[in-house]
């Protein structure tokens, strides 16, 4: 049996129970597992307690790069993982993971990221989903916004053929669901940055948009299913422009009262961690 690998993995969750089952005997091979969670009411605690070598604390939830950030710190090793539930490191990049901790050749690992939708690979010919989740605990650091954190790595940072597997098994109104929520995220860091749109984003950006992803993309590969792919995208993109023109209509009417881009309450955790 191999030695665990020396580094933790850090998730953040809510209702990932089944997610959950079919990932940590996945990670049963690292040394940690850290599983911040914000609130579910599935089992998805109980599942990340069966495990030994897994983490659990609790979080209120406050934006993802906060989420992530807070999982990071609790990390006890130098190097870690970075994973959302519904995602899955394959045997070969384990081994690279392996490798470079062994090696200590370099301060970060990137690889390619995978969507597998209902557990096929859609038709298309979008550029490579490069990301890099394994690096160095004190070379990273979480830029903040509310949705599609983005991290800065410091350091050198190699890059490995294996890939990382991202589950997506949602139905197509989930999948909508799923883009306006972050659709009104996407829309209040806009209007934190001070972003404006104007008419012709608003006429245009929902053709264009679908254009892009059906033919630019090679959606229209996929059959029906790029089809609805394009559209969730167009719509997504469209929503998040049509929110911002409401929030700055707001923000220009107020008299001195808070305004819905203040309200706390809107802050709630989309039930999957990533748009697609």
């Amino acid at each position: 049996m191999n030695d665990p690998i020396a580094a933790s993995v850090y998730i953040i969750t809510r209702n990932e129970e089944h997610n959950l089952k079919r990932l940590l005997p996945v990670l049963a091979c690292f040394a940690e597992v850290v599983v911040l969670d914000c609130g579910s009411t599935d089992s998805t605690v109980a599942v990340a307690g069966q495990f030994p070598n897994v983490v659990t604390a609790f979080r209120a939830w406050t934006g993802f790069s906060e989420q992530k950030a807070h999982a990071l710190s609790l990390c006890s090793r130098q190097w870690v993982l970075n994973l959302d539930a519904d995602e899955e490191p394959t045997n070969e990049l384990l081994d690279a993971i392996r490798a470079l901790v062994r090696s200590d050749e370099a301060d970060a690992l990137s690889c390619t990221r995978i969507l597998l939708r209902k557990g096929r690979r859609p038709a298309g010919f979008s550029r490579k989903d490069e990301v890099t989740r394994f690096f160095r605990k004190r070379c990273a650091h979480y830029h903040p916004a509310r949705v599609h954190e983005s991290i800065s790595i410091s350091g050198k940072v190699i890059s490995t053929d294996a890939m990382l597997l991202h589950h997506e098994n949602l139905d197509y109104g989930q999948r909508i669901a799923k883009s306006n929520q972050y659709s009104d995220l996407k829309a209040r860091d806009k209007l934190a940055k001070g972003k404006s749109v104007g008419l012709a984003t608003l006429v245009l950006i929902f053709p264009v948009s679908f254009l892009q992803c059906y033919l630019g993309k090679g959606c229209f590969l996929d059959g029906v299913d790029g089809l609805l792919t394009s559209m969730n995208h167009a719509f997504y993109n469209f929503m998040k422009y049509a929110k911002l023109w409401e929030m700055k209509r707001e923000a220009g009417n107020r008299d001195g009262g808070r305004t819905r881009a203040e309200d706390s309450s809107v802050y709630a955790l989309p039930a999957v961690h990533k748009n697609s």
